[in-house]
């Protein structure tokens, strides 16, 4: 269900697309992960499953690098269907993390099959790393580093949220509420902004 405030403010976040075999879609996410029923391929008319159950899936806002004009601040909507869950699943798993949350980085790359015809479906890797702190916590602490998986999340030399030295800016970033941003130290306001790419 959309809010007030994202009918108010929102538009303009591009889907991301996977139309290049392993080229990943790599970001941070900067809003809660939300469930929305799916459509039909090309079609505005809902999907079910044969049992009669709504097909779901899931809808997750991310920071990325990418850049297509002067316009594009880089946030994507990454759409995790049922075919894609399985991947996300166990690359959250290996984490130990509970599940995607707001600070964590998310990496989705296109690996084989083309999706065109029966018994050759699109095939999804994924990485995953949670966030250094919980945003929404008002006594949450910066946690340890974690060096992230070279394949997707970083470039094999320096891990993805390892600079701590960029100072924190006086406005949140994009996606993150203006009053959890006021209630965090700056030390942590710090460390969200480390776990997000350069601005």
């Amino acid at each position: 269900m959309t809010t007030a405030n994202e009918l108010l403010m929102g538009g303009g976040a591009k889907s991301a697309k996977f139309d290049q075999l392993n080229v990943p879609v790599v970001g941070t996410i900067v809003e809660e992960p939300k469930v929305q029923q799916m459509k039909k391929y090309q079609s505005e008319e809902m999907d079910f499953w044969p049992s009669g159950d709504p097909k779901m899936q899931i809808i997750v806002t991310v920071q990325t690098d990418q850049r297509e004009d002067d316009d594009d601040d880089g946030r994507r909507i990454l759409f995790i269907p049922p075919r894609m869950m399985p991947p996300v699943r166990d690359a959250i798993a290996k984490t130990g993390a509970k599940g995607l949350a707001v600070g964590g980085r998310i990496a989705v790359s296109w690996v084989s099959g083309t999706g065109q015809g029966k018994g050759n479906p699109k095939v999804y890797a994924a990485e995953y790393q949670p966030p250094q702190i919980d945003v929404g916590s008002l006594l949450a602490q910066p946690a340890p580093t974690v060096v992230a998986p070279a394949s997707l999340l970083g470039n094999g030399t320096t891990p993805a949220n390892a600079d701590q030295s960029r100072s924190a800016p006086p406005t949140p970033p994009p996606g993150i509420d203006p009053a959890k941003w006021a209630t965090l130290s700056p030390d942590q306001q710090a460390a969200v902004i480390a776990a997000m790419p350069p601005f």
